[in-house]
């Protein structure tokens, strides 16, 4: 799958208020949440339902990533969804890896390692 999931029975505000501390326990920090209900509103007077698209990075994988070869900023920062279906509110995190194992394997064991310390870190998230 090219994706981590979890599914949590909660509003996206509360989703997303707890997950922010949750990555931040982790050491990872958001670097840009992207509210894509917002952006279509406000540019296409378009109502779209509670979607964000995050930027996630971890500073020191960051320092040992991109540090080796110039090309892994290619795969940095993380990409997560979150948004909100009915009740439930569905978070996804892109598998850098999925792609690296194809492309540049040469990236694909250092960045597995963050990776899955990323999904380890969603797994083990709840409000």
């Amino acid at each position: 799958m090219f994706y981590s999931a979890k599914e949590i029975e909660s509003n996206i505000d509360d989703v997303m208020a707890a997950l922010l501390v949750h990555l931040k326990k982790g050491g990872y920090v958001v670097i840009a949440d992207i509210n894509v209900k917002n952006i279509l509103k406000n540019a296409l007077n378009y109502d779209f339902k509670d979607y964000h698209i995050l930027e996630i990075c971890k500073p020191t994988a960051a320092k040992e990533i991109i540090g080796k070869d110039d090309l892994n900023g290619l795969f940095v920062p993380c990409k997560m969804i979150i948004y909100q279906e009915g009740k439930i509110t569905k978070i996804r995190v892109l598998s850098v890896t999925q792609v690296t194992d194809y492309v540049y394997p040469e990236a694909s064991n250092q960045i597995r390692k963050y990776e899955e310390e990323m999904f380890s870190l969603l797994d083990s998230f709840a409000i």
